[in-house]
C-alpha cells in the first residue's frame, strides 16, 4: 500500500469514527430530553414479574420457577419515599400459589427502589426489593431479589418484570 491509499484509509478511519461519535451523542441528547413519567403518588402499580427461586435441600440446591403478578396502591408522596398502601397480588412458586394477605412497602423514587414486606395467607413471609427503569410512558422494567420464609427453610428468589402506572 502506498503512502496516498494510507493517508486515504486514515482519513476514512477518522471520519467514520468521528460520525459514530457524533451520532451516537445526538441520540443520547435527543433521548435525555424526553420527560420521564416518575412514580407519583396516589397511583397504582402494577408488577408482573417472572424468575428464580432457588432453596437449600441435602447439600444440594433445589431450582424453581417464579411468577409475580402485584397491585401497589400509593399513598401520599413524602420528604424522600412514598409509602405504599396496599398489596394484592399472588406470588407462584413451582406451582403453589402464595396469596398476599398483608403488606407494608415504600417506593424509594430518588433511587428508583422499592422495598416490600409481604404476609402470604399460609404464614410465610417475603422481602422484595425492587430497582425499576423507566422504558416510556407509564411503562417500567424491573429486576428484583428477594428472600421468602417457609416451613422448610428459606428460598432467595431473583426475577426481572415490568411494572406499568395508572
Amino acid at each position: 500500500m502506498n503512502m496516498r491509499n494510507m493517508s486515504k484509509f486514515k482519513w476514512l478511519a477518522f471520519a467514520s469514527v468521528l460520525a459514530i461519535l457524533v451520532l451516537t451523542i445526538l441520540s443520547l441528547r435527543i433521548s435525555g430530553e424526553q420527560e420521564q413519567t416518575p412514580m407519583r403518588e396516589k397511583s397504582t402499580v402494577s408488577i408482573n414479574a417472572k424468575g428464580l427461586a432457588v432453596r437449600k435441600i441435602d447439600g444440594g440446591r433445589e431450582k424453581m420457577g417464579l411468577c409475580l403478578s402485584l397491585t401497589l396502591n400509593l399513598g401520599e408522596r413524602r420528604e424522600n419515599f412514598i409509602p405504599v398502601e396496599t398489596v394484592e397480588g399472588s406470588v407462584v412458586i413451582c406451582g403453589t400459589t402464595y396469596e398476599i394477605t398483608e403488606a407494608r412497602g415504600v417506593v424509594l423514587y430518588k433511587r428508583n427502589i422499592i422495598v416490600l414486606r409481604l404476609r402470604c395467607s399460609d404464614g410465610s413471609s417475603m422481602v422484595l426489593h425492587i430497582r425499576y427503569f423507566w422504558m416510556g410512558g407509564g411503562l417500567y422494567a424491573l429486576r428484583g431479589l428477594g428472600a421468602c420464609s417457609f416451613e422448610n427453610g428459606r428460598t432467595v428468589i431473583m426475577f426481572r418484570g415490568t411494572a406499568r402506572l395508572s
